[in-house]
Order: structure tokens, then C-alpha cells, then sequence
């Protein structure tokens, strides 16, 4: 089987440059294009301001929730309140889990006990 290799000697076609492939000879066209997309621009800055604005206030909202929620969350920073929440989180779990297995347990005590009549 034969490969062919691409060498320096070999012809690329260029794409064409944008200038070169979009001629008008009218110039109204271009600064009605050109205003168009300035305003787009515009408007589309303005938007991601203020979307920016909303989400910080969103995010601030929600620590503020969080501090609340979490004991001792008041008097700590963003990072210590994430840390707090994590164990504060998995504390909660295990007494869940815990609180399972008594149930459990207990559900089998009174099993055995209207077996015997007791």
C-alpha cells in the first residue's frame, strides 16, 4: 500500500479573506450593518450586567439562607459556612441512619414479644 505525504511543494488553497469575498459599492449598507451590530453589542453588555447583578444577589440570598440553617453559620465566613455545612450534613446522615437502626431493632422486639403472647 502506497502513502502519499503532504510536502511544502504541495498547492493549499487559502480561504478567501472576508474583505475580498463580500464586495458593496454601496457604503450605506455597511454602516447600517456595522450600527446594527453595535447596538446588539450594546444591549447585550447592558443584559450581562445586569444578569451578573441578579445572580450575585441570588447567591447572597442564598448564603444568607444557609447561615440561618446551619448552627453557628451566622458568625462564619463563605468558605468556613461550606466546610460547616459539609460535616453539619453528614452529621444529619448518620443520625439518620441511626435512628433506622433502632427503629429496626425496636420493630423486631415487638415482633418477637406478639409472638409469645406478651
Amino acid at each position: 500500500m502506497e502513502k502519499t505525504l503532504a510536502t511544502s511543494h504541495t498547492k493549499r488553497s487559502s480561504p478567501p479573506s472576508p474583505s475580498s469575498a463580500v464586495n458593496t459599492s454601496s457604503t450605506g449598507f455597511n454602516r447600517r450593518t456595522r450600527q446594527r451590530l453595535s447596538d446588539a453589542t450594546a444591549s447585550v453588555s447592558e443584559t450581562d450586567v445586569e444578569d451578573e447583578d441578579e445572580d450575585e444577589e441570588g447567591v447572597e440570598e442564598k448564603i444568607e439562607a444557609l447561615q440561618t440553617i446551619v448552627p453557628g453559620g451566622t458568625e462564619l465566613g463563605v468558605d468556613a459556612l461550606f466546610e460547616e455545612t459539609a460535616s453539619y450534613i453528614l452529621a444529619l446522615q448518620c443520625q439518620i441512619n441511626a435512628i433506622k437502626v433502632l427503629t429496626r431493632f425496636l420493630e423486631r422486639c415487638e415482633k418477637k414479644d406478639m409472638k409469645f403472647g406478651g
